[in-house]
């Protein structure tokens, strides 16, 4: 059952007693964590770049003892191989914001480093997904089009769009509209800026290059 208005992860329930939920950009778990509380029987594969919140994820999810949940550390992208991680990368750091895109991810004060991309089609033939988050800062329309012509495989999704002028011919909430869209969803867009999806001392930087971020809620 989906209810629209309601807020994430509310608008969405699983049809299946053994869902598939796949997780890009999970940082480090909060969302797992909601999910195996709300469906303990769920089946999570989550995806989280930087390593060292990556060694958080893994933690959280060991600590929990949270079955039946597969951590990658590894960028989602449309393409394999490494590729350069810009942002605030080491132990401690607020890993909010970081991203393969330098547009979005490269600040004052970031540093950068080496990573490995995967790409998502894999993930979805063959497989019923019965949720998708698409979290990853900047790279949702390219990964958006690799995956498109398994999107009829994804039940429902939530897509939230980074962008900002330096980034409008690469990802734009309406070009990733038309594609969810074009793959029969239903959506609700709701443009807005989360006082607490950024860190405080890139609220300069979000106005000077007047970043922007959306949460797409998408249903069949």
């Amino acid at each position: 059952m989906i209810r629209a208005a309601d807020e994430f992860p509310s608008f969405f329930s699983p049809r299946d007693d053994f869902p598939l939920i796949i997780d890009c950009g999970a940082n480090i778990g909060v969302s797992v964590l909601e999910w195996k509380y709300r469906w303990p029987t769920s089946r999570i594969i989550c995806f989280e770049p930087d390593p060292f919140a990556f060694e958080i994820l893994e933690t959280n999810i060991k600590k929990n003892d949270l079955p039946n949940v597969l951590g990658v550390c590894a960028a989602i992208s449309n393409q394999e191989g490494q590729a350069i991680f810009h942002g605030q990368i080491n132990r401690g750091a607020d890993s909010r914001g970081n991203s393969l895109r330098p547009q979005w991810g490269r600040r004052p004060d970031s540093t950068h480093t080496m990573v490995q991309c995967v790409r998502l089609s894999p993930y979805l033939a063959d497989h019923r997904v019965s949720f998708l988050k698409l979290d990853i800062e900047g790279m949702e329309e390219a990964v958006l089009e690799e995956i498109s012509p398994l999107l009829g495989n994804v039940d429902a999704a939530y897509v939230e769009v980074h962008d900002n002028d330096q980034l409008s011919s690469e990802n734009t909430v309406e070009r990733i509209e038309h594609l969810l869209v074009d793959a029969k969803f239903q959506i609700e867009t709701e443009h807005r800026f989360q006082p607490h999806a950024l860190p405080k001392h890139l609220r300069a930087w979000q106005s000077a290059t007047n970043a922007t971020q959306s949460q797409i809620l998408c249903w069949r």
